[in-house]
Parts: C-alpha cells; sequence; structure tokens
C-alpha cells in the first residue's frame, strides 16, 4: 500500500482499539508519517470514509466473506475496508490499484491466506460496485445505507423530522469553518486574505473555507497572527444569541476548550469581563493562550465545578453561557465515531445538564440572560432539559432569538435545533432564558 492507505489502515485499527476522538488521532498519524499534503488527503479521505460507511462497508464484504468479519484480524477487516471503500466511493481510484494495494500490504503482514481471501473479496466488490441489499425493515434500510447504528436512527426519529436527511448530511464532508476575530479583522478582509484557499463569506463573522488542499487551518499565517478562530457558525449564533456588550459581567461556566468565551469577548469589542471556568487546568491554560494570540484582554479563568456555583457571584453575571457536556451527536459529521459510541452512557445526561443549568443560573441578575447550549440534536438533551428547568425555575422565561435574520435561523420561541441538511452547520441546540425583573 502506499503511505497514505497504510497510514488509513492503522489509524482505524488504533481508534478501534483506544475509542479516542477520530479527529486527534487522525492528526497524530498524519505527523506519524509526514505525507506531504496531498497524501494527507487521500489518507484522510480514506480513514474518514471507512468511519463514515462502516456498517455499509461491513455488509457488502460480508456477502462475498465465508468468515464472520469478528472473526478476522483487525488489520485485515479494516484493509478490506479500505479497500472496499475505494471500489465503491472513489472514482479516480483505479479498481485494480485498490485491490492490488490491498492485497500486497496483507502479504506484507505475514498473513498469505488472507491475501487470496483479500483479493476474492475485493474483486467480487469490483464487479458490481453499486451492487443492491435488501432490508427487513425501514430502520435498518437507513441504519445499513447511511451507516448509523439502528439504536441510533431510532432515537434520532424521534427528534428530527427528516431523520434519512440528516443521516445523509452526517456522512458528507463538513466545511473548514473559522471565526474573524472582528478585534483585529472582518469577514470580508479575511476572505481577501484567504482568497487563495478558497474562501466565502458565510454567516455573520463566519466564513469557510473550500480548497485548503490538506493544509491545516491551523498552519496558516493567518492563524498564528491571531485573524481567525476555527470555530463552526452555529457556536458564533450561540454566542449572538447571549449579545455580549462592553461592560457586562459574562460568565462562562463550563467554558473548555473556549472558543465561545472568546468569541463572546470578541464582541464586546474586547470591554466585557469574561470570567471562564472550568475543572481541567489544562484546558484553562489553552483558553489563555488563545486570548493572547487573539489580543484578548478582558478574560479570566479559573478552576471551578459548574455543579458548584461561587456563592460570591450569586445574582451578579449580566450574562451566562451555558454550553454543557452532550453526547455530541450534532457533530457526526467531524467526528464520524460518535455514532458507534455506547448510547446507554448518553442516556444519564439530561439529568446531568439539568443540574448544572440550574445551578449556573444562580448566577444571572434579574433581567440577565442565560444561553443554553448543546451540540446535540436529541429532544430529551435539548428541549425536555429546558422546559423541565421552566417548570422549576417560573423566574426564568423564554426570549426570541435572532429576530434580524431571515429563516430558518429566526426563532421566536426561544430555543432553535440547528440541523446540517437544514441549516448547513453543525447540529446544535440554542435557547435563550431571561430571569424576570
Amino acid at each position: 500500500m502506499t503511505d497514505a492507505r497504510l497510514c488509513a489502515v492503522n489509524a482505524l485499527g488504533e481508534q478501534e482499539r483506544r475509542s479516542a476522538y477520530s479527529d486527534a488521532l487522525l492528526n497524530d498519524f498524519l505527523q506519524g508519517y509526514d505525507l506531504d499534503p496531498r497524501d494527507a488527503a487521500l489518507a484522510s479521505r480514506l480513514y474518514y470514509g471507512v468511519l463514515q460507511n462502516k456498517i455499509y462497508l461491513d455488509r457488502r464484504i460480508s456477502r462475498h466473506c465465508k468468515l464472520k468479519l469478528s472473526k478476522l484480524h483487525p488489520k485485515v477487516r479494516n484493509i478490506l475496508r479500505v479497500g472496499a471503500y475505494q471500489l465503491i466511493f472513489c472514482d479516480k481510484i483505479p479498481s485494480s490499484a485498490a485491490v492490488n494495494e490491498a492485497v500486497k500490504h496483507t502479504k506484507i503482514t505475514g498473513n498469505f491466506k488472507a491475501a487470496g481471501m483479500v483479493n476474492a473479496i475485493l474483486r467480487r466488490i469490483a464487479e458490481d460496485p453499486r451492487e443492491s441489499l435488501e432490508f427487513s425493515t425501514e430502520t435498518e434500510r437507513l441504519s445499513v445505507t447511511y451507516s448509523h447504528p439502528e439504536e441510533l436512527v431510532s432515537l434520532f426519529s424521534g427528534s428530527v423530522s427528516d431523520v434519512e436527511a440528516l443521516l445523509k448530511a452526517n456522512n458528507s464532508i463538513p466545511p473548514v469553518t473559522l471565526r474573524a476575530n472582528t478585534l483585529r479583522t472582518n469577514a470580508d478582509e479575511l476572505c481577501q486574505k484567504l482568497a487563495g484557499y478558497g474562501a466565502e463569506k458565510w454567516i455573520g463573522d463566519c466564513l469557510k473555507l473550500n480548497s485548503l488542499g490538506g493544509v491545516s487551518p491551523t498552519g496558516l499565517a493567518e492563524y498564528s497572527a491571531g485573524l481567525f478562530s476555527v470555530q463552526d457558525a452555529s457556536s458564533w449564533l450561540a454566542v449572538k444569541a447571549l449579545d455580549p456588550q462592553p461592560g457586562e459581567l459574562i460568565i462562562d461556566g463550563a467554558a473548555a476548550p473556549g472558543g465561545k468565551t472568546l468569541c463572546a469577548a470578541e464582541l464586546s469589542q474586547n470591554k466585557a469581563k469574561l470570567l471562564a471556568f472550568d475543572i481541567y487546568e489544562d484546558k484553562l491554560e489553552l483558553i489563555e493562550q488563545n486570548a493572547k494570540r487573539l489580543g484578548v484582554t478582558c478574560v479570566e479563568t479559573a478552576i471551578r465545578d459548574a455543579s458548584l456555583p461561587d456563592p460570591a457571584l450569586a445574582g451578579r453575571a449580566d450574562k451566562v453561557i451555558a454550553d454543557l457536556p452532550c453526547s455530541g451527536l450534532g457533530i457526526i459529521r467531524k467526528k464520524p465515531d460518535i455514532r458507534y459510541r455506547d448510547l446507554a452512557e448518553a442516556a444519564e445526561l439530561p439529568a446531568l445538564q439539568l443540574k448544572l443549568l440550574t445551578a449556573l443560573s444562580t448566577y444571572v441578575r434579574p433581567g440577565g440572560t442565560v444561553v443554553y447550549s448543546t451540540c446535540t440534536v436529541l429532544r430529551r438533551e435539548n428541549e425536555d432539559v429546558l422546559f423541565e428547568f421552566l417548570k422549576n425555575n417560573p423566574e426564568f422565561c423564554l426570549e426570541p432569538l435572532f429576530e434580524d435574520m431571515e429563516a430558518p435561523f429566526r426563532a421566536e420561541k426561544g430555543y432553535l435545533t440547528l440541523l446540517p441538511h437544514v441549516h448547513g452547520t453543525d447540529g446544535f441546540f440554542i435557547s435563550k432564558l431571561r430571569r424576570k425583573a
């Protein structure tokens, strides 16, 4: 195999062993293999492509394999997946190259018997790359076609009206999105500076890069100069809902990794007082480093458990950011491994979110606001938590969102679920609460 294919196979194996976040793990592998931008782009496509389509690929491979895939050596299994992905989804890669490289690498592992099996299976797939499959239920069809576990498909069905559109969007390639640092530039100027990377304006202070060519946005000179942060427009919208103003005391109760804290500082013209709390010292240090890079001077960090608010700050904050731990099921486009995680663990999150939201709301002064947000699309973590909080805390009420924006962003009811297939953003929930004066 070329280094790109080998990198993808080995990264997939490591991801299975460690259940690590797919993006961070791949970045480590790309650095270790020292690939040129073109090969790095191929390795990334193969790696993410297999993760996005693993259930479908396994079904296609199983049709031509006499053994259960669970009985195969993990490396052989991933060689088959990478090979099958190329045959089915990569029109510009010759079938012979995909098959021969897979066989070659299997032989290098010393498993010559498996090499023959890999050759036979991939050649059968190459004969009919668009082979149709049969399904017993609609849930199974959606699960296999878009490689989301059936339990997750059912869960989405209870929260999203067009489930198939969401699943399809989850398998799309997400845009690289940036937030212009308005303390040093604006979206128009930044677009001009990054025109060579296909920059285009998007929402508010955000823009997209369409032709990075395998280059990391954090490797650009403009990033080092503090002209932008890498952030999805959904996060920018959450801070826009907060509407940070100069002179305000704003608390971010679960701040790491700090994108919303720093965005709030920029939108306040660096004239608010931002208190960023989290339980991890290293993550707070990262916020401080990024604040320095961006020229933000109005942020103070402190180690603090969001479930245990500081009594000295009770009722003092003008605004609170409550961007809370969640299942992350709105960012599957960027981290496709999330779809395979144990949903039993996510079932416990609503109780934690309600506890944290209740605790953080004690910081807000009468007339002040809280923005509760998550990066998931599940009703049980979003609307259900929000309405339970309102039932228990009648001193709070919902405030309209984005009245200056057109549909589908405007939300007079005070909460909005952003969807990749509707809004083009990450899957995200935003709600705005005001404490009655």
